[in-house]
């Protein structure tokens, strides 16, 4: 057995050894014959390694491509191969512009290791600037600006300012890129840079506007001042941007019109204010989750409460896209939904928790439902809530619990059920969970949720119940609570009855207690020595004032010498106020001064506690601008730039430009039930999805209905069904185009004539098709057509009707 195995494990490594070499030997075949391919290199770059030197140096181009190639697929694989990097600076200047790309590229990801070689490609990157093709320009000055050596740092500066007015705008975007990189490398080239930059702000060319703002928010942010004249054509320019430039554009924007117009609640909107938000609404239904971040935040904070219903739908949208997008998505949502949360009211069901969610999508998620709890979400949110309150996942029903206290605040037919569920799950044995419901619990009744309930809850049942839990609450925070609740009611029944046996329980167990239950205790004490400080006509025997100062000392006693110096300052404070018996005779005159001013103290505790309990959870105004990164990491990164105040008196008679004229409105296209809008040509006034309506849901659903416009003449007889779907699209496109003079050339409308030609390439099959479509049902009788519906070169109506042939399919 023995034998027969070491010879099937010999047999598979000649089996392997025999499969490498014929795959050596194909691929040495396919280079021989030019039959190579980018996965043939990714296979086997690692055997051919030992070659690549010699193909660096030969003089066959061929050899030298293959080399680049298999070096490029050994980095694509994470491999270090920049021991070849001398060979491969020889090559900077081939004559092939494939490998020289390769090279530039290979340059670009080793130039910080081997700094010192890199520099001696410097002068043909500089020859190269002046090359004849666009692309040799751009990439050399990319690599030029990616090489992190100072020393060169005026040379690249020299460049950028060379290329910034090249004839190729693909280069200008290049230069535009760049600049951040210089003014990393050397700081002391901001000036220079920001004349270049200024030089820059005129560009006319939608593909390198947005790197060209990028570098003016990197090397003048604060100069707003130089925007004035470019504002409307970048409004105008907005939608015809790269996506990326569109996120630069809408944030230079934003930051502009926070300095330079007035606060949407105080005053109309000013006509450039109004036009920039035109502008940007488009955008929230762009392919690119980032630009619909951007502009949702744009809006958010520009717009007035009004028009954040815009956002809602398109923020959802991102949210749902994917698990990445999610966490930014809901970061951006939170402030919207605390702000305008009927806008979200339809999409409550989209942030139910899910099992797969991450802990902070969960949160998020959370803390979105708490913010859109009202009796119009009531019927849904509620038992999906409480249903959270028994989740085995801590944040979850913590979460839960902060969301029930929303909702019975919101929602006072529920409040009763709400409170019942979070007394129960104050006897959770997990520590955030019994916090987070004890914390609402003492919230509902000290802001007056329940007084309507009166009939319901007793408030002395109630304390009974959460004086009980203090046996089994987990955590230092949900025993705080129970201890304070207990002081906060010293004056009710409950408190007259049995706030001295809550006091005796927490003086037991006080060394075992955390910092916040100690110092809870240390306040009950105070609390009921200053509410009946001697027995008054016997309602208080001398006993029980006896024990109760008993424990008043004791308890200060120990808080003198704790361990924590909260508690310890705490008990310092609390016996000023509140002198102990046979120890603090000195202080004794004055503190029954001070006695009424300590009782009304204490008693406001009360209102602050319903006011600080809550954490800040429903501020309108977020920390971070919407959209950044410090909003969604949750605290100020490096490089972050908060968005400019609003105006006290913003300027007035300021230069934005000369006023961008729109053009004629978008002619309608209707194709067998389907609409568009063809755009104009030039630089017109973004406009919204919709004139009159922005629901994007309901614009499409108008849209299928012909306008007036193109009614049938009343002449007109629609021919006889037929059973074949035959459509003329070449006749029905120059129909449209004579109709529509002068649309074609805007870029909506080359849309449109590249999808017309793509369905009349494809003519001919469809043509086949419906061949054997008659083929197959027999053709049809000709019919006398009725006058004037010839397929006459002009006429509106081209084509026959349609029938619903799925019979046919059966």
């Amino acid at each position: 057995m023995a034998e027969y195995l070491s010879r099937a494990m010999a047999f598979a490594q000649d089996a392997a050894k025999l499969s490498v070499r014929l795959s050596e030997g194909l691929v040495d075949t396919a280079l021989e014959y030019g039959l190579d391919t980018p996965g043939s290199f990714y296979d086997i770059a690692e055997y051919k390694l030992g070659q690549v030197r010699r193909e660096l140096n030969s003089g066959a181009e061929k050899d030298k491509l293959a080399a680049m190639k298999r070096l490029m697929a050994c980095v694509a694989k994470g491999q270090d191969v920049s021991e070849y990097f001398a060979d491969v600076v020889k090559n900077v200047a081939a004559g092939s512009v494939e490998v020289r790309r390769l090279v530039y590229m290979y340059v670009q990801r080793y130039a910080e290791q081997e700094q010192d070689l890199a520099l001696l490609s410097v002068n043909t990157f500089q020859r190269d600037i002046g090359d004849s093709d666009a692309a040799i320009r751009a990439m050399a000055l990319r690599v030029m600006s990616s090489i992190r050596v100072p020393a060169i740092g005026a040379v690249v500066a020299a460049a950028v300012r060379r290329l910034s007015t090249d004839a190729s705008a693909h280069v200008r975007r290049t230069a535009a890129l760049a600049v951040p990189k210089v003014l990393r490398l050397d700081a002391g080239l901001r000036g220079e840079l920001e004349d270049t930059v200024a030089a820059m702000l005129g560009e006319e060319s939608a593909l390198a506007v947005g790197a060209v703002v990028r570098a003016f928010r990197a090397v003048s942010p604060q100069r707003l001042a130089r925007v004035h004249a470019h504002f409307r054509r970048w409004c105008a320019q907005l939608a015809d941007a790269d996506e990326w430039g569109q996120l630069e554009l809408v944030r230079l924007l934003a930051a502009y019109a926070r300095t330079q117009f007035a606060r949407p609640s105080e005053r109309p909107l000013d006509a450039d204010h109004a036009l920039l938000l035109r502008a940007v609404r488009p955008l929230l239904h762009s392919r690119n989750r980032a630009v619909v971040v951007g502009a949702a935040a744009a809006v958010f904070h520009l717009a007035g409460p009004a028009q954040l219903a815009d956002v809602a739908r398109p923020l959802v949208r991102v949210m749902r896209s994917s698990r990445e997008a999610a966490p930014v998505a809901l970061a951006t949502i939170l402030p919207v939904a605390r702000r305008r949360p009927d806008a979200l009211h339809a999409h409550v069901r989209s942030f139910f928790v899910a099992a797969a969610d991450a802990p902070r999508v969960r949160r998020l998620k959370l803390q979105v439902l708490a913010a859109l709890a009202a009796p119009e979400t009531a019927a849904a949110l509620v038992p999906e809530v409480a249903a959270y309150a028994l989740s085995a996942q801590p944040d979850v029903a913590a979460g839960a619990a902060r969301v029930l206290l929303r909702c019975a605040q919101r929602v006072r037919a529920s409040a009763v059920d709400c409170f019942q569920s979070l007394l129960l799950l104050a006897g959770d044995t997990r520590a955030p969970v019994s916090a987070a419901a004890m914390r609402a619990v003492r919230v509902l009744l000290l802001d007056g949720t329940l007084r309507d309930a009166r009939g319901t809850l007793a408030l002395y049942d109630v304390l009974c119940f959460v004086a009980h839990l203090l046996d089994r609450c987990a955590g230092d925070e949900a025993r705080a609570h129970v201890l304070a609740l207990v002081g906060e009611f010293a004056e009710s029944r409950f408190g007259r009855q049995h706030a001295a046996d809550v006091l005796r329980a927490g003086v037991r167990g006080f060394c075992d207690e955390g910092a916040l239950a100690k110092m809870q205790v240390l306040e009950l004490s105070t609390r009921l020595c200053l509410r009946r400080p001697e027995a008054e006509s016997g309602a208080e025997s001398e006993t029980v004032l006896e024990a109760l100062r008993r424990l008043h000392a004791h308890v200060f006693t120990l808080a003198r010498y704790d361990v924590s110096f909260e508690v310890r300052d705490r008990a310092r404070s609390l016996r000023a106020l509140c002198p102990l018996p046979g120890y603090d005779d000195a202080l004794a005159e004055a503190s029954t001064q001070l006695r009424p001013l300590a009782a009304e103290l204490l008693g406001a505790a009360p209102t602050l506690a319903a006011m600080k309990v809550l954490d800040g959870d429903d501020g309108d105004e977020p920390e971070f601008a919407l959209g950044s990164l410090s909003l969604t990491v949750g605290h100020a990164v490096r490089g972050y730039q908060a968005l400019p105040d609003w105006p006290a008196q913003p300027p007035q008679d300021v230069d934005r430009g000369p006023a961008v004229v729109a053009a004629p409105g978008p002619q309608p296209i209707a194709v067998a039930g389907i609409s568009g809008r063809a755009h104009s040509a030039g630089y017109a006034t973004p406009r919204s999805v919709a004139d009159d309506d922005d629901d994007l849901d309901a614009f499409l659903d108008s849209a299928d209905a012909l306008p007036a416009s193109f009614a049938p003449p009343a002449s007109f007889v629609p021919p006889a069904p037929r059973t074949a779907v035959l459509f003329e699209q070449g006749e029905l496109l120059s129909d449209s185009s004579t109709e529509s003079s002068g649309s074609s050339e805007s870029s909506g409308s080359s849309d449109l004539e590249s999808e017309s030609e793509s369905d009349t390439d494809g003519a001919g099959s469809e043509s086949d098709e419906a061949e054997e479509t008659t083929a197959l049902v027999g053709p049809e009788p000709e019919k006398p057509r009725p006058a004037g519906s010839e397929d006459a070169e002009g006429s509106p109506f081209v084509g026959t009707a349609i029938e619903d042939t799925s019979k046919y399919w059966q």
